[in-house]
């Protein structure tokens, strides 16, 4: 062996050994075996480890350490430990390098105290304020809940007409308290609310049919009114509750040349008005045929961008019922947020009789979730000479009274992801019989009827919707009139049943659905529903009771197409099969 031999030789050896010793690349990934806290005292060295959120058997890395850290720290600090820090991060790797042990040393540091807050620059309300702060003398010192009490700090100036208020922290003081483990700080908050604003004009930007005053009188906002923030935040939601309007920005304050503090909403109008329109089929049962029942529903809802609404509804519930509807609502009568409809409905019922309904409602709204109205109506029924014989049906009449509530915070009407709906109203009425040849042919009538829904978003895109709703008639008569009882089953009540097939003086049903978002006005769903319908009938001179519940589910679409909103259920009844499913099919079209 030569002499260059033995040195390539030596060579390989060398390194051979230097591999074998070498430091491990600390940037490489590897499985966490054992992690370790230490240099804490005043909070438990597991809980600390939680907080880092590593799992044994997790692949980790310095950085991935390094940045838990951080946020750990910003855990000391909402605990009052606001000087605590890492002094190191020590890494142990095995002899392979995939796997390692972490070893974080903590130093808790004193724990911070408030010895007493100060607010400069309001005048009288100054104690009623400190006492809605959270950062409060003998509390530990946050620095995330002092930041959230300058936030609302100033929300407390804007609601009070300055909306250029600006707050600091004026130089706070540390000092070592008579414990040996905590500190003082004596916080002092410089408040300048800048001038009293007064909205001096208000301008609207983005509407091209909607005319201003109808924009202005929604938003609760007058020319004149000292500004507050808290009615201005309202301003959206209010304005997004007439449901013709595609978007609405946060309203902006700027100030003129001329000095006057101007109030800027920019807006972008959608559709106005919405047809509706639903096809269903009702397949053969035993000897009865097939037949398909339909909707039609024209609404305008902003006519002549005054916000007055015209209504008109034509329905085919069955093969042998039509209801026809028509409602007009002028707004905002007297300057006041009262609007009053005037409405008449006519329904042929299976052509045993015809009821008729004229009607004057009023509805008063408090805030853009919570309204009251009330309505004055005439009822007749004409029954036709097949209602007078089968069914005893006499021709009458009622006058009734009407009140209810509704309060509505759901997020889009149209398509909800959270809120709730609750509609509540009562309901007396006088029924005058036109047949002397009964002893008695007037009777006192009492409805009662609730509606409730609400919607959760528990994940991305997914929504599930709970409905309940309930009907009750009761009445001096002996047996509630068919022409007064309920209709219950089909496309809005109780899906997988014909359109009206029960009816009771007394009717419940529950709506629960498992929605997917497919986009803001689209989703795929499953549904499942229930429904309770009860009525007495007479049999001679026996009184029946009938009573019954029942089941349907199904599935459903909504697509938002050029066309509209397309819509089409298929529902299950009790014991039916897949070819008995009812179809329903609809179509919104919004122009």
């Amino acid at each position: 062996m030569n002499r260059f031999d033995f040195k390539i030789l030596l060579l390989t050896i060398l390194l051979f050994w230097a591999s074998l010793f070498a430091e491990p690349n600390r940037s490489v990934k590897a499985r966490l075996d054992k992690f370790k806290v230490e240099g804490n005292h005043k909070i438990s060295a597991g809980e600390i480890q939680s907080w880092f959120k590593f799992r044994k058997g997790e692949i980790i890395s310095p950085e991935t350490v390094h940045a838990r850290s951080v946020e750990v720290l910003e855990r000391f600090k909402n605990r009052g430990y606001y000087f605590a820090k890492v002094d190191s991060i020590a890494f142990f790797y095995k002899a392979d390098s995939t796997s390692m042990d972490v070893l974080v040393q903590i130093s808790e540091g004193d724990r911070l105290k408030v010895e007493d807050l100060v607010i400069e620059g309001l005048t009288n309300d100054n104690q009623n304020l400190r006492e809605e702060l959270r950062t409060r003398a003998g509390k530990d010192f946050r620095y995330q809940t002092l930041e959230e009490d300058i936030e609302a700090v100033i929300k407390y100036c804007e609601d009070r007409g300055y909306p250029y208020c600006k707050v600091t922290v004026a130089n706070p003081q540390v000092e070592k308290s008579d414990s040996e483990s905590e500190s003082n700080i004596a916080i002092k908050l410089r408040v300048e609310p800048g001038t009293l604003v007064t909205i001096g004009a208000i301008e609207i930007q983005g509407n091209e049919q909607t005319k201003d005053y109808v924009v202005t009188r929604e938003m609760g906002i007058k020319v004149g009114e000292i500004y507050t923030q808290r009615r201005i935040d309202k301003i959206v939601s209010r304005l997004l509750k007439l449901g013709y309007f595609k978007w609405v920005n946060p309203p902006r304050l700027e100030r003129r040349l001329d000095g006057a503090d101007q109030l800027i909403i920019e807006l972008a109008e959608g559709s106005q008005n919405r047809f509706d329109g639903v096809l269903g089929y009702n397949p053969p049962v035993q000897n009865s045929k097939g037949f398909v029942t339909g909707l039609i529903d024209v609404s305008f809802r902003n006519l002549l961008g005054t916000g007055r609404q015209i209504e008109a509804r034509w329905e085919r519930r069955s093969a042998k019922t039509q209801q026809l509807k028509f409602r007009y609502v002028e707004p905002w009568l007297a300057g006041l947020p009262l609007n009053a409809g005037v409405s008449f409905e006519q329904l042929i019922q299976d052509t045993i009789y015809v009821h008729r309904e004229l009607g004057l409602d009023l509805r008063y709204r408090f805030n853009e979730h919570l309204s009251f109205f009330t309505q004055v109506s005439r009822r007749d029924v004409s029954p036709d000479s097949l209602g007078r014989v089968i069914f005893g049906l006499p021709p009458s009449h009622s006058i009734n009274l009407t009140a209810g509530l509704t309060v509505n915070t759901l997020d889009y009407l149209l398509n909800p992801q959270k809120g709730v709906y609750y509609q509540t109203s009562f309901e007396w009425g006088r029924k005058n019989i036109s047949d002397v040849a009964l002893p008695i042919n007037s009777f006192n009538q009492k409805r009662l009827a609730v509606d409730f829904e609400t919607y959760i978003s528990p994940w991305r895109w997914q929504v599930l919707a709970a409905a309940l709703h309930g009907r009750q008639i009761t009445s001096g008569e002996e047996v509630i009139s068919i022409t007064d009882q309920y209709r219950l089953g089909g496309a809005r009540t109780l899906r997988g049943y014909r359109e009206e097939q029960f009816r009771g003086s007394r009717v419940a049903w529950a709506n629960l659905e498992y929605r997917y978002l497919l986009n803001r006005n689209s989703r795929f769903f499953i549904f499942f529903d229930a429904g309770y319908f009860f009525r007495d009938e007479k049999l001679g001179d026996a009184k029946l009771k009938i009573e019954d519940g029942k089941i349907g589910y199904g599935l459903g679409l909504r697509l938002d197409t050029r066309l509209g909103l397309f819509g089409i259920d298929y529902g299950l009844g009790e014991g039916d099969g897949l070819s008995n499913g009812k179809v329903h099919i609809s179509l919104t079209n919004e122009f």
